[in-house]
Order: C-alpha cells, then structure tokens, then sequence
C-alpha cells in the first residue's frame, strides 16, 4: 500500500481519476503561491501570501499541505500530507517509545505544536539553537512528551503541528522532511528533520591580496574592519587572527587568512552592525544574506615563508586587486617592497597602497616617502599615476580609473584613528569587479585545487578540498574527473557538498573560491592514499574533455632584468603556473638522455660493508651511491673471522675498493656541461620537463620562474603528448562509462 501511495498509483482506477486531478491542481497552486506568482482566484491562496521571514504574521494554514517524504536508498518525493495520514492512521503498529530529551544536542520533543505569536517567536529561537547543534539539522519529535513518553497525536492535532513546525521553519529559511509515523499510546507519533535550507549560490565577492612586510599593519587593518573596533597600539586588532603558538609569542600572521566583509546598500559593514550569538558560521551566513557586496581580504602574511607562497596564490586563487600596505615610518621601499611592485606588473593586477601608521610620523615625512615612491614607479616603467586620496569626489574618479590599471589610490591609514579610515571604506564599496573568469562560465568545469583538508572519521570515505573554479559551473552530484596522478591518470568521482564562504550552496559559479566534499568511484583504486595521494596542483575537471597529463612543454619566457643570463643545462629552475608549482629540468634537442649505470662485475668480497658504504658516499662516484649500498648488503654476510682482519691489508684496499669492486663503462662519463644564453628584451623559448610527475597544463597558461638565479614569466607555448598515454586514457574513460551506466559506482 505505501509503495503505492508513493508511486501515485490507486488500486481501484476509479477513485485514481478521480483524485488525480486535484491534487494535482492543488500541488500547482501551492508551488505558484511559494513563488509568488498570482495565479488562480482562491481567496484562501491569496490570504496565504504572506512573507515567510516575519514571523508575526504567520498563521495556521489548513489542507492541502504538503511536504517531502524521506524514504531510505530512494529519493525524496513530494507528498500530500493529509492523504498521507488517512493511510497511515488507521495502521497498527508496535509502539516506539524514546529516551529522555537532553536540553543540549539536534533532538527536540514537542507533544502538541499549537503555540500563539509570543510563543511561536520563542519555538523558533528554540529551532535555531536545535539546528546550530546539529550543524544544520535537527530532528522532531511530534507526540512526544519530554521523558520520552509516546503518548500520540489524533490526526487534526498532527496536521496542526507539522503545519506550525513548517511554519517555523520557513522563517528562519529552513525546510521540513517527514521520516516516520509511528505508533503511540493514544494516537500516533511524527519524527521529522529540519535542516537549512541550502542556498542556490552566494554573490560573486571582489578579492584583495593583502601584501607587505611584517609589521606594516595589514592584520591589524583587517581586525578593525571586521570587528568596528579600533586598535589600541598593541596588538588588540589582530589578536583574533593569532592562532597557534608561534605566532601569539611573536605577534607575526605566518599563514593565509581569509576575511570576508560584507557590504550593505548604504556602503556599511555588515559585520559587526549585529551581535550574533551563533557560531562562526552562522555568523558568515548572515553576512552573506545581509550584504549587497562581498569583499574578501586575502592575508598572507610578512614573513619570508609567506611572501615565497605569493606567488602560487597569486596564480591559483586570481585576486582582482592587491592591497600593498607600507609603513610610514620607513623613508623608502625596502627591497621587498620592490619585487612585489615588479609582481604586481606582471600578473597585470590593479593595486592600492596604504601608508600606515602616519600617526607616528610628521607630514614631511609623509611627503618624502610618497615621492619616494612616485620616483621607484617611475622607474619601473610602470604606467599607473600614484596619487593621494584626499576628497570624495577623488574616491568616485578613482574607482572607476583603478580597474585599468590608470590610477594606483593612495590612502593615508591609522588602525588608532576611525576617521582615516572612512575613505577606504567608502573606496570599497564603489570599486568593481575585474573578475575575467565569468566569461567562462559556458565551459566545461576545471577547478584547480590549492588547499586539502582533513576529514573526521565518520566522513573517512570522502575527500575535502579547497580551491578556485577557473571554468564552468560546479554542481551537487555532478561527475568529475580528478588527477593526474603519479601515472598521469585521471579518476571519477562525484561532488557531495559544495561551501562557498563557509555558506553551503548547491552550486559555485565561474571566478568563485570554494570547498568541495566528493567521494571516489570504485575504480580509482589506491587513489587518494599515502601511495597515489591526492596533491595540490591538481585539478577537478569534466571528463568530457579528455583531460591529458603533460610530462614536457616548450615555454616562451621574458627576463625580469635588463641583463643577459647564461644557464647551464643542469639547472632546474621552479615553474609557477596557474594551478601546478614544480622544478623543472630543461631539455636541449640536440642532446640525448644519458644511460644509467649499471654494475658489471663484483671482484671482491673481503672489504667492511659499513666502511665502505661511507667511504662511497665522499668519493667521486657519489650518485651511484644507491647502487653500491645494495651492493653492499651481500657484504653483511661476510663471517666475523674475515672482518677482523689486519688494518693493513684493509688500508690498500680502502684506496682502491671502490674502484676495484666496481667497474664503471668509460662510456658513461659525464660531458662537460653545456650553456645557453637569455637575451634580455626579447623571447626566449625554452624546452622543460617536470621532474617529479606529470601535471596538467594547457597551451597558453601563464607562467613564472622567481628562482635566485632566474627571474622571468611567460606563458606555454607548445606541449608534448603521449600518444600511448591517449590511448590508454581513452580506453579507461570507456570502461568507466560502462561502469557508471551499470551502477557500479
């Protein structure tokens, strides 16, 4: 009977076409009145249409009603409620009764949900504090009294009490899914779960790298934005930002924060208008809700381990502005602050400097600085206009000018002092957006991983990762292909929950950062283990593609300096690019792979393996040191008589043991190593291969070498493939489509 009732089958036909056709009218009406629509000329329907957020004006709704069903290994289907019931009720069942209810934990008893307005506003708060338990999901129990005593609901009360839960729900933008009926002393008991209802996607936020050496006051900035309180002088506005040991002893950000503010329509920080007494990820929610714009500041802190990973954020999570911060109190730019400036030119990204601290220093020092930088842009060929922010209406012109590189604003900044600050304020909400990935979002999905995360034991079967959709749309359950692998293979699995800003949503656009949990099919094998680990640099990409895996390309690349290079062929420079960060070996055409060496013939057995292994490991056949300690492992069963032999005879052999126990093929010496010149001013195309595995790289991908040595970028201009590789690749997607098609996975 139930299977029935869930497939809208009737056994008698009769009755089938004769309920048919209402509920399907009325299952209409209801879905046109939750969108708004002003269809049909019921006045029970247009007294219904009433905003779900304010919960004053919530009343009680009668039939029809309706609401999702779980069923278990099926999907949820959409049911009328009291249809439902008039099958349910008059079943007879075991009585299912249930412990005592915690005031902690998701788990709520209600017995009769009949409430009046003061009390309906009191039930919801009690909702949310349930979901907030439960992270997002909390469970009902309707019938039920507080020690678990099943006393059961007739069937008007039940409707009654669904329809206010409902009720409540929907103004907090949550939903209600019916679980079970179960059998009770005087009627019957409900058990439903609430969860919040999960977001079609959140609003494309504007990202600002934040950059600058340590000390300049770029997290202490960033505290008094998101908090609205000024800094005292010594630490209070970063303090939230200091995590572990190292950096609460040493007052130093050694790590990337992200900080998202949020925007309304007056230009005003959401963040810190309402106290919020939820979690943290409440907290986002409600900013995302409340805000018109997103900001997100993306901290990497002074140090000299974070400025090296600028790079690599730079390429993989595409800022649309940076934030340079410099003290007012140095009288010029540091080094430091010279490489960030020529990055900055490359990557061709608009920029803001903030003087901080003028505070402490005088206007003629304020001065001398800001013409000190002026002189440095100058000298960087750098086409930007530096200009000093000093009226609104400079804030109106500048926004606008700042998106093609124009203008580089200058703001005047102290954390101590609230009116330094309103300009910048006001300077965000106006700049916009210069994401140019939203023109991809017609494309096949690729999304570039730059973070992992790790997973608790209950979610052991599932992977988490952090990281940037570079093309097309991500989607709940949708069918990627993750890798490649050390074998430059690709592996499918299925997207299970998708956060954008802590936020679950159901999709992440083209330009968005976000969290992905996915699962594995069966045919990935040891994928995802210490052997065949999932690494940063790799990509979620659709198969549709036919994704290949790069071992070697050809780059065109441009030095930084205006001085010719000359390189060895030996040298492996490192290769940044949009998703992958790894050394490289550079490959001359002309000249082939040298053999590897192998061992010939073992002359004597009498020589003391440890000795020998270290005396190996300082002679000039250093490399092949691998091989001789294998070799050497026959040594160690040499018997103890033989070892203790005289130092003398031990001495002529140590002179020559290497060379008597190995005969290396003359052939096999190294050539003198070759050089090639990098002419300034010009191309240079240049020939690399990954040294460690093969990664995912397209032609045309934009690249940067920020080696000692070595300072260029570029981008790829050819790239080598395997034609096995292709073959092999495309047979496997085959096998997986077979696979999938028959519910293998």
């Amino acid at each position: 009977m139930a299977s029935e009732l869930f497939t809208g089958h009737d056994p008698d036909e009769n009755q089938k076409e004769k309920k048919q056709t209402p509920a399907n009218k009325n299952f209409l009406q209801y879905r046109e009145n939750q969108k708004g629509l002003k269809k049909g000329k019921s006045k029970k329907i247009q007294k219904n249409e009433q905003q779900p957020e304010q919960i004053q004006e919530l009343g009680y709704q009668t039939k029809p009603m309706f609401l999702q069903l779980l069923r278990q290994n099926e999907e949820d289907i959409t049911i009328d409620l009291e249809q439902y019931l008039d099958q349910e009720y008059p079943k007879d069942g075991h009585i299912k009764y249930f412990d005592l209810e915690k005031d902690y934990g998701d788990t709520e008893y209600k017995l009769l949900v009949d409430p009046d307005q003061q009390r309906l506003i009191k039930l919801t708060t009690q909702m949310n504090y349930r979901l907030t338990e439960g992270k997002g999901v909390a469970y009902y129990k309707i019938g039920v009294e507080d020690s678990g005593h099943p006393k059961g609901l007739q069937k008007k009360e039940m409707i009654c009490s669904i329809n206010n839960l409902c009720q409540m729900a929907v103004s907090i933008k949550a939903e209600v899914l019916l679980m079970n009926i179960n059998q009770g002393k005087e009627g019957k008991t409900a058990e439903l779960m609430v969860r919040r209802a999960i977001r079609d996607g959140v609003k494309l936020d504007i990202r600002i790298l934040m950059l600058g050496e340590s000390g300049s006051g770029k997290t202490s900035l960033l505290g008094v934005l998101s908090t609205g309180q000024l800094d005292n002088g010594n630490g209070l506005a970063r303090a939230g930002f200091l995590k572990n040991e190292q950096e609460l002893t040493s007052g130093k950000t050694g790590r990337m924060v992200h900080v998202v503010i949020g925007l309304n329509s007056e230009g005003r920080i959401v963040n810190h208008q309402n106290n919020f007494n939820f979690s943290h990820e409440s907290t986002m929610k409600q900013v995302v809700e409340q805000s018109t714009k997103l900001i997100t500041f993306i901290d990497i802190g002074g140090t000299k381990k974070a400025q090296n990973q600028m790079i690599k954020i730079v390429n993989s999570q595409i800022p649309d502005y940076a934030f340079l911060a410099i003290s007012a109190e140095y009288k010029q730019l540091s080094k430091n602050h010279i490489e960030i400036l020529q990055m900055l030119q490359i990557q061709q990204i608009p920029f803001i400097i903030g003087l901080t601290f003028i505070d402490k220093v005088s206007e003629d020092d304020v001065y001398d600085l800001i013409h000190h930088l002026k002189e440095k842009l100058h000298q960087l060929n750098h086409r930007g206009i530096p200009l000093v922010v000093k009226s609104q209406q400079d804030l109106v012109s500048f926004s606008q000018q700042i998106k093609d590189a124009n203008i580089i604003p200058i703001f005047r900044l102290s954390n101590l002092k609230a009116d330094t600050l309103q300009y910048f304020i006001n300077f965000l909400n106006l700049l916009p957006s210069t994401n140019k990935l939203i023109s991809n979002s017609n494309h096949h999905v690729e999304y570039c991983i730059h973070n992992l995360f790790d997973v608790s034991q209950e979610e052991k079967g599932f992977k988490v990762l952090g990281g940037t959709v570079l093309k097309g749309v991500i989607r709940l359950k949708q069918i990627l292909h993750i890798g490649p692998d050390k074998k430059g293979t690709f592996f499918p699995c299925e997207i299970e929950e998708i956060q954008c800003n802590r936020v679950q949503v159901k999709s992440a656009q083209c330009g968005q950062i976000c969290t992905v949990k996915f699962k594995l099919s069966n045919l990935a094998g040891n994928f995802g283990s210490e052997q065949n680990p999932i690494r940063v640099g790799q990509v979620l990409i659709d198969g549709k593609t036919n994704p290949q895996a790069v071992w070697d390309f050809v780059a065109e690349i441009w030095l930084l300096d205006n001085e010719k290079k000359e390189i060895k062929t030996s040298f492996e420079p490192v290769i940044n690019t949009q998703s992958t960060r790894q050394i490289c070996r550079i490959i001359k055409d002309e000249l082939d792979e040298l053999p590897e060496i192998k061992l010939e013939k073992q002359i004597s057995k009498s020589i003391d393996a440890e000795k020998q292994r270290k005396k190996s490991f300082g002679s000039q056949f250093r490399k092949q040191s691998d091989q001789i300690f294998q070799a050497k492992k026959i040594q160690s069963n040499v018997s103890p008589n033989r070892r203790n032999k005289s130092q003398n005879q031990k001495k002529v052999i140590d002179d020559l043991g290497v060379r008597q126990l190995f005969r290396i093929n003359e052939k096999l010496d190294k050539p003198p190593q070759e050089t090639f010149e990098l002419l300034p001013n010009q191309p240079n195309n240049i020939r690399l291969k990954f040294k460690y595995y093969p990664e995912y790289i397209t032609k045309g991908m934009r690249i940067i070498i920020n080696d000692q040595n070595l300072k260029a970028w570029g981008w790829i201009r050819d790239i080598k493939l395997n034609s096995k590789k292709i073959n092999l690749q495309l047979q496997y997607l085959q096998i997986f489509n077979v696979y999938r098609n028959l519910n293998y996975l």
